[in-house]
């Protein structure tokens, strides 16, 4: 039985790998790059558009090293002073549901400048924040 599958693959074994060149010589190449890319994909949402359904613009903020305890409403009120909070998300773990210590903040665009310059490197609740424009996604 050894024998005999031996030799089918010996015979099979060339006609195998010639018919698999073949196929790859007619195909066309696509670049790595081409093979990678897609279409952005479209949101109607305000928080892509980057405007709320009243007018006004609207920015999202990173802010990193949250006390683990904080919740979004000692978050909110904290923004709140420097403009408008539209929302609040803080990022828990999957697994476990703790707080990982940063989070989002969607404001108006006129006190995201105030709020990043005071709030960036203060003390808040026995910690030093970090708070940054948030990287989105470029709409070109």
């Amino acid at each position: 039985m050894v024998a005999i599958f031996s030799f089918v693959s010996a015979v099979l074994s060339p006609w195998v790998s010639q018919s698999i060149v073949a196929q790859r010589a007619k195909a066309p190449k696509a670049s790595p790059r081409a093979r990678t890319q897609s279409a952005p994909a479209q949101h109607p949402t305000p928080a892509s558009t980057g405007q709320n359904p009243d007018g006004s613009d609207q920015v999202t903020l990173y802010v990193g090293n949250l006390p683990f305890k904080t919740n979004e409403q000692n978050v909110e009120e904290t923004f709140s002073e420097f403009g408008h909070v539209f929302a609040v998300r803080l990022v828990k773990d999957r697994r476990t549901g703790k707080k990982k210590g940063y989070g989002f903040v969607e404001m108006s665009a006129q006190g995201a400048d105030e709020a990043l310059n005071r709030l960036n490197d203060s003390e808040y609740e026995g910690r030093t924040l970090k708070v940054r424009f948030a990287n989105t996604e470029r709409k070109d």
